[in-house]
C-alpha cells in the first residue's frame, strides 16, 4: 500500500470508528491548554484526541506526564500544519476537494446510521450494563430452518415443561428436559452476565423479569426455544483487583490427585496466618505456587467478571475491599483470595466509545441495522421491479455461485441500465448491483437464487436511500458532522503539507547509502553456520534508503515546525496539562 493509501486509510478508519465527540464536561470546554498564534487548544480537544489513540480512560489516567508532553507536542505540530496549510489555500487544490467529495459519499451515510441507529443502542446498552444478572434456562432445540410440524413439537414441549414448573423446581426440570447438555450438570443455570452478552431477543426478556420470575411464554431465539428464570439481578462495577495465593495439588504422572488431604491442611494453616494478621503479600511471595502472580505478592490486577473459573470468580466478586475469603476450590488447587480495589461503573460519556465498538461488532448492531432499514425503505416506497428480477434469474446459472459468474463480465453495456427496484426519487439499476457485489464480498459463495437476488438488490438499495435520508435530516448542518468533517480535511491538509514541505524535498543517493553502510555494517550482521556474516549492500539497500529517508523527513519538519512557531508563536500552559484526564 503507497503512503497515500495508507494514510487515507488509517485517517478514515480512525474518525469513522470514532463519530461524535467524545466527552467531557463543560468546564473543561473553557480551559485552554496551548496557544498556537490566535488560536486556542482547549483541555477537552486535547483530552478527545488523546483518548482516540488509547479509547480507554482508563488507560489515559495512567500514562506518564512525559507521554502526555510528548502526544502534546504532536498535537500542536498536527495544527501548525493545518493552520499553514489552510493559509495558503490547499483545501482548494483539485485532488483534495475530489478525495474529500469521495469521502462524504460514504460518511454521510455512516454518520446517519451512528446517530440513527447507534446512539440510541448503546444508550440502551449503557442502561443495562449498570446491572449483572444470573439467569438459568431450559432449552428446546427447533432450529431456524424447521419445518411447521417440527416447530408445532417443539413448542408443544414447551408448553408441557411450563406446566411441570407449576409443580416442580426449575434445576430438576431443566436437569431432566433441557435439550442445553450442560443442564444435566447445572440445573440451567448460566451464570452472571450483562448487557451485550448475548442474543438481543433473550437478553430483552432477561431484564424485564424480576427475580424468581419465570417466563410465562417460551423465548424464540437462533439456538431455539428458552423458558428462562431470572435468579439474581445486582448492579455491577466495572471490575475488581484481587490478589491470591494458591496451593497447588500435588498430582503423579497420570495426573491423578496424590494428597488432597495434605494440601488441604497446608492451604489452612496458609488460611491461619493471614487470618492471625500476617501480611497477605508478603505470605504470597513466600508460599503462592502461581507463577504468573506470586512475585507481585499475588496480585492479578484488574479483571471482569466472568474472566476466572465460576468457583474463583463467585468468592472474589462476594468480597468487600479488604476482606479475605476463605479456601476456593477450583481445578487449580486451593486458593486465598483477598480483594484490594473495586472499579467504580463509570459515567455514559467515558464507556461511549467502547460501547460503539461493542454493539458495532454485535448481532444486536445487524439487528436493529436490518430493522431500520426495513422501516426506511417501506417509507420511500421500495419495490422491486419484477421484469427486473426476471432478468437476472436469466442472467445467471443457478448452478455456479455468484463469484462464479464473475458480474464484471456478466452483463453488457445495455445489460447495466436495466432496473431492478424503484423508490421515492430513485430507482436501482444492474450497474448498482454489480458495484455493490464488488464491495460487498459476503454473497460470493451463494447461489444465485431468488432470494438471494431480492436481498443484494435490497442491499443495493441501502447507500441511496441513506443519502435520501441525510439529505432530510439536513444531516451537513449536524455540529457533530461539521466537526468530524473538518477533522478529516484537516488530515487531508497534513498529508499534502507533508508531500510539499518535506517528503518531495527528500533525495537519496547511492553514495549517501553507500557510506551509511560502510559505517553501519555491524547492524547488518547475521549468523550464518555460526560465523558472522555481513549482508551485501545490495540485500539492505532499500532498508538503509527507508531509514535515511525518515532521519532527513524528521531534520526537514524539525526546521519547518520551528518556522511555523515564529509565524504562529505556541505557547503551552503546562499547569494544565497536569489535569488531563482528572474526574470530576
Amino acid at each position: 500500500m503507497n503512503k497515500k493509501k495508507y494514510y487515507f486509510h488509517v485517517l478514515s478508519l480512525l474518525i469513522i470508528s470514532l463519530v461524535t465527540v467524545i466527552v467531557a464536561c463543560s468546564s473543561k470546554k473553557k480551559i485552554v491548554l496551548a496557544e498556537i498564534g490566535d488560536e486556542k487548544l482547549y483541555l477537552h480537544e486535547y483530552e478527545d484526541q488523546f483518548l482516540k489513540t488509547t479509547n480507554n480512560i482508563d488507560s489515559a489516567r495512567n500514562k506518564s506526564i512525559e507521554e502526555k508532553k510528548d502526544f502534546l507536542d504532536l498535537l500542536i505540530k498536527f495544527r501548525l500544519k493545518v493552520r499553514d496549510a489552510r493559509d495558503r489555500g490547499l483545501l482548494n487544490a483539485t485532488e483534495i476537494q475530489q478525495d474529500l467529495n469521495e469521502y462524504k459519499k460514504n460518511f454521510v451515510s455512516t454518520f446517519l446510521i451512528d446517530k440513527e441507529v447507534v446512539e440510541p443502542n448503546i444508550k440502551q446498552l449503557y442502561e443495562r450494563k449498570k446491572y449483572e444478572v444470573r439467569a438459568s434456562h431450559i432449552l428446546v432445540n427447533l432450529s431456524q430452518t424447521a419445518t411447521v410440524e417440527d416447530s408445532l413439537k417443539a413448542y408443544q414441549k414447551a408448553d408441557l415443561i411450563l406446566k411441570k414448573l407449576e409443580d416442580e423446581d426449575f434445576e430438576t426440570v431443566a436437569r431432566t428436559m433441557s435439550d442445553d447438555k450442560t443442564a444435566q450438570q447445572n440445573g440451567g443455570d448460566l451464570y452472571y452476565f450483562t448487557g451485550g452478552m448475548t442474543v438481543e431477543e433473550f437478553e430483552e426478556v432477561v431484564y424485564e423479569l424480576n427475580v424468581s420470575e419465570i417466563t410465562k411464554e417460551p423465548v424464540r431465539t437462533m439456538f431455539g426455544l428458552h423458558i428462562v428464570k431470572l435468579t439474581d439481578k445486582r448492579k455491577r462495577n466495572d471490575g475488581i483487583r484481587a490478589s491470591h495465593i494458591l496451593i497447588q495439588d500435588k498430582k503423579d504422572s497420570l495426573g491423578n490427585i496424590t494428597d488432597s488431604v495434605g494440601t488441604f491442611n497446608r492451604a489452612m494453616e496458609i488460611l491461619k496466618r493471614i487470618k492471625n494478621g500476617e501480611d497477605f503479600a508478603t505470605v504470597a511471595k513466600e508460599v503462592s505456587e502461581d507463577p504468573g502472580s506470586k512475585d507481585n505478592g499475588g496480585d492479578l490486577g484488574f479483571f471482569d467478571r466472568r474472566r476466572m473459573v465460576q468457583p474463583f470468580d463467585s468468592a472474589a466478586f462476594s468480597l468487600e475491599v479488604g476482606e479475605v475469603s476463605d479456601l476456593v476450590r477450583t481445578p487449580f488447587g486451593w486458593h486465598i483470595i483477598k480483594l484490594t480495589e473495586i472499579k467504580e461503573f463509570s459515567p455514559f460519556e467515558e464507556q461511549k466509545e467502547t460501547l460503539k465498538t461493542e454493539f458495532k461488532r454485535g448481532q444486536m448492531f445487524r439487528a436493529a441495522y436490518t430493522k431500520y432499514m426495513e422501516s426506511a425503505r417501506e417509507d420511500y416506497n421500495f419495490a422491486i421491479d419484477p421484469n427486473g428480477l426476471k432478468f437476472l434469474i436469466t442472467k445467471f446459472d443457478s448452478t455456479k455461485t455468484i463469484n462464479e459468474a464473475n458480474v464484471d463480465s456478466l452483463f453488457t453495456g445495455e445489460d447495466r441500465k436495466v432496473v431492478l427496484a424503484t423508490f421515492k426519487d430513485g430507482q436501482i439499476i444492474v450497474e448498482d448491483m454489480v458495484q455493490y457485489l464488488n464491495t460487498n464480498r459476503d454473497y460470493g459463495s451463494n447461489a444465485p437464487i431468488t432470494k438471494k437476488l431480492v436481498q443484494i438488490i435490497e442491499g443495493a438499495s441501502e447507500m441511496p436511500i441513506l443519502n435520501l435520508i441525510a439529505v432530510k435530516e439536513n444531516i451537513e448542518d449536524d455540529e457533530d458532522y461539521k466537526k468530524l468533517l473538518a477533522d478529516y480535511e484537516d488530515g487531508l491538509l497534513t498529508f499534502k503539507i507533508d508531500q510539499e514541505e518535506l517528503w518531495s524535498k527528500i533525495k537519496i543517493n547511492d553514495e549517501e547509502m553507500q557510506k551509511y553502510y560502510d559505517t553501519h555494517k555491524a547492524d547488518y550482521t547475521i549468523k550464518e553456520n555460526n560465523e558472522d556474516k555481513v549482508r551485501p549492500f545490495e540485500e539492505v539497500k532499500s532498508e538503509i534508503s527507508s531509514k535515511l529517508q525518515q532521519e532527513k523527513f524528521k531534520e526537514l519538519e524539525t526546521a519547518y515546525i520551528d518556522s511555523l512557531k515564529q509565524k504562529y508563536p505556541v505557547v503551552i500552559h503546562e499547569e494544565i496539562l497536569a489535569q488531563a484526564f482528572e474526574k470530576e
